[in-house]
């Protein structure tokens, strides 16, 4: 349950944030295909998908998302860089375009 919790607690932060600045419909949504391939949170600015996986570990891996691969043929929309927002103390790069981003920054 702590994952899920956690989820929340992530997607309530960045939610917020748009609230803040005055975007009461932010471009946030969640991906899920008929193959269950899922994407925790995606970010839709100007035609850029920003994908996000949000996880409670503090060493995130490359399966871990395997999912934002769906989204680079989406027609109209390009994959921007994704990130893995978890228990990490400190940013890092996990692979070409995708960050290890801490919870605690975002």
């Amino acid at each position: 349950m702590w994952g899920h919790i956690f989820e929340s607690f992530v997607f309530a932060e960045i939610l917020k944030s748009y609230y803040n600045d005055g975007i009461v419909k932010p471009p946030l949504y969640y991906y899920r295909d008929k193959e269950r391939n899922e994407i925790d949170l995606l970010i839709d600015e100007g035609g850029t998908l920003y994908p996000i996986e949000i996880k409670t570990t503090s060493d995130p891996t490359k399966s871990m998302i395997k999912a934002f691969r769906f989204i680079t043929n989406i027609p109209g929309k390009v994959r921007g860089q994704g990130a893995v927002v978890c228990l990490a103390k400190e940013p890092l790069p996990l692979e070409e375009n995708v960050w290890i981003v801490p919870a605690g920054i975002i």
